[in-house]
This record gives C-alpha cells, structure tokens and sequence, in this order.
C-alpha cells in the first residue's frame, strides 16, 4: 500500500468522522455523502499496516525530523477523526473485555489488519504504567527532543558581566559571558516482554494489559533512578556532580537549623527550592523532626507573624527514594533550574514469534538521558559532616556587586 492510497483513505474517514464530532455513523447513509460503518472499518484495516509504519517512524525520528511521543490514541484521533480510543475498537468489532491477543492474529472472523494492532496494545498498557508514579517529572526544568545519541549542550560561564553607573554620553561598558561546550550521552532502555500462546489465547485484552502496565511502572522506576544518578554524580562532564555542604554538628546530624541555612542560602543565590529528595531511612528523620511532626500553639500568634523575604517554604516536596546514598543525606533541588530530560525516541515497540517456545516477544525501548543545567540548583547536605560551603555558594560574593 503506497503512502499516497493510505493518505487518501485515511481523508475519507476523517471527513466523515469530523461530520460526525468523532462518532462512527449508524443506519444507512447513502446519499448522505458519508462513509458507512463497514466503510470506515474496511478502510483502516486495509491501511492498518501502513498507519504502524507511519507512527512508528514518527515515534523514532531522524537527522531532519525529532521524534514524536505519539500514543496510538493521538494518533487515530488527529489522522482518522475518532473522538476516542474505545469508538476506534468499536468500529473495528474490538470488545477488549472479551477478545484475546489470539484474536487479533489468527481467528477467522479477524482479518490481516489486525495483526498490526497488537504491538499497539502493548505500548498503550506500558505507556499507562510508565505515566502512573514517576518522580524525574518533579526534578527537571523540561523535557526536549533531540536528533541523535549524543548531543552538544552549552556551559555558561558567568563571568565579569558587572553593572556600572553610566554617565551622559558615555559608552555602555561591556562585561563577558563565555561559552563553552560539554557532550552528553542518552542510552537506549527497555525491556522485553515475552507471552505465552495460553496466555494469548485464553486471557482478555483488558486483563492483559494490567499486567504489561506493570513493565511501564519498572521502566518509570528505571527512568527516575537514572535521573537521581545524574543529579547526585553528574552528566559526564566536567564539575557537574552536586555539591556538598555540611552541618552545624556530626554529631547531631541534619537539624531544622541546618535546612533553613541552606534554603536560605539557595534562595538568596537565585535558586529556589522547590523539593527535598532523600532515601526512606533520612526521609523518617527529617519528616519526624518537632518542627514538621508537632503543632506549635504559638503558630498565629500576632507577635510572631513575620513575613520572611527568603525562600523558606510555606509548602515543600518531599521525594523519596533508593537511589539516594544510605547514609544521612538530604537533597535541595530547584527544578527549574537543574537538570532537564532529552529524548532522542519515543516509546517503541518490536514484536517477534518464537516458536520454539510457543510464545511472542514484545520489546518495548525507549533513547532518553539527562542533563545537568545549573551546578548549585541541586545541593546535598551531609548529615555526617561539617564541611563548609564551597566558595561558588559564597553569599557575599553573589551579592555585594558594588556599582561604580
């Protein structure tokens, strides 16, 4: 099937379908200048294989084009004109509470273009479980799509870019920002999903796909610790792994006073604090601190109302999980500023039979990475030091810029 013929199938049905707000027509429509319900079905399934290949190469990308995170559902909305996901089963006589993966391959009543279905079922399950808890969407400025492996991102040096007093006529003094460049490397993650013919045939849509989210939770799990590891040890380059700052007592450990100095510090460097990140065992220490765990009586009292100019948060988030070090750390984090995800391909999924076993493989994968932006919007205090500041968090400094 040519481009041109899928394309133009595809207009037919979009045109019925936008007449119709996205609802397949019921009853007869000659004359009405609408495609019929058996039209519309007959239609995508002679194109099924060509609509795949379609979303499949938008998903992946090239040199000239990015890549597109286009789910199944966006996709037969935007070419085909449905309102939804279960109107596309409907027409295609698709009841996922009682139809199989068995079904869509070799059951008479099945034509060919269902085949093509199947890898699109699966990704649609794991693409549910990838989006259902994840935390790297609360430690990134963004996200951006990229062409290749390894992309070239900029390193900004701030330099002597100082402001001075101008005087009438007098040339506007100019400072210097340089530039330089660091490389960062995405990986290619995935997993492979392997089902039985019983499971095939006897297991419904809808139940099997529950299961296959779970693929989707662990590749979120995989995403988040990847983006904890860049955080904490950096993207490769030079000087990019978080700085470490310690405490008033080793002995004592992480205080309330500790905290409120460093968010203090962030806040007064530029860098807001937008969430705490740490492992389970520091997570039940800070959490039960007097000034998180205990209601004071004095809160609201008129006399101890002070509006802070500081970046203290009246609400913080508290991120939890393994990939932070065992021992007492705490992370600071300002996402705006710390680390953004770049995408080189979309979720993808392969599919093969392996007969031998009497079972198919899906394998679902996906080009992603992260890459640090601002060193000091991302600070871990060690609860087991007293290490000072590093000069770069010195306040004085970042502050006092004397014009002349």
């Amino acid at each position: 099937m040519s481009q041109e013929r899928f394309d133009k199938n595809a207009k037919k049905v979009k045109e019925t379908l936008t007449k119709t707000e996205g609802k397949v027509p019921s009853g007869d429509t000659k004359g009405s200048g609408l495609l019929s319900a058996s039209d519309i079905k007959s239609n995508i399934l002679l194109d099924m294989k060509s609509a795949v290949r379609q979303v499949d190469a938008l998903r992946k990308g090239d040199q000239s084009d990015r890549a597109v995170d286009l789910s199944i559902e966006q996709f037969i909305k935007s070419k085909y004109g449905f309102g939804n996901l279960d109107s596309f089963y409907q027409t295609l006589g698709i009841n996922p509470s009682f139809h199989t993966m068995e079904n869509l391959a070799s059951m008479p009543d099945f034509e060919e273009g269902y085949r093509w279905l199947r890898p699109e079922i699966v990704r649609e399950a794991v693409r549910l479980g990838l989006r259902r808890n994840p935390i790297y969407p609360d430690l990134i400025a963004s996200e951006e799509t990229v062409t290749q492996k390894k992309v070239t991102m900029p390193s900004v040096n701030m330099s002597d870019a100082i402001p001075e007093i101008i005087h009438e006529t007098e040339t506007i003094p100019v400072g210097s920002v340089s530039f330089g460049e660091k490389d960062v490397k995405l990986q290619k993650m995935g997993t492979g999903l392997k089902i039985s013919d019983e499971v095939q045939e006897y297991v419904s849509l809808n139940i099997l796909s529950l299961y296959l989210q779970d693929a989707g939770v662990k590749l979120g799990l995989g995403l988040d610790t990847m983006a904890v590891d860049v955080l904490l040890n950096g993207d490769g380059s030079p000087n990019s792994g978080a700085p470490v700052v310690g405490v008033a007592s080793s002995t004592t450990g992480i205080a309330y006073r500790d905290m409120l100095k460093l968010w203090i510090r962030m806040g007064l460097l530029g860098r807001t604090p937008t969430a705490l990140i740490s492992n389970e065992a520091v997570a039940l220490d800070v959490l039960t601190m007097d000034e998180f765990s205990k209601w004071s009586p004095n809160l609201g009292n008129s006399k101890q109302n002070l509006n802070l100019r500081t970046p203290i948060p009246q609400n913080q988030d508290y991120l939890i999980h393994g990939a932070m070090p065992a021992v007492a750390k705490l992370g600071f984090i300002d996402k705006t500023s710390a680390m953004i995800k770049l995408n080189a391909s979309a979720l993808t999924t392969e599919s093969e039979r392996i007969a031998e076993r009497q079972m198919n493989g899906t394998y679902v994968t996906i080009t992603t990475g992260f890459a640090k932006l601002f060193r000091d919007a991302f600070i871990v205090m060690n609860g087991g030091a007293e290490t000072a500041y590093p000069s770069y968090l010195d306040v004085f400094n970042a502050q006092n810029v004397k014009i002349d």
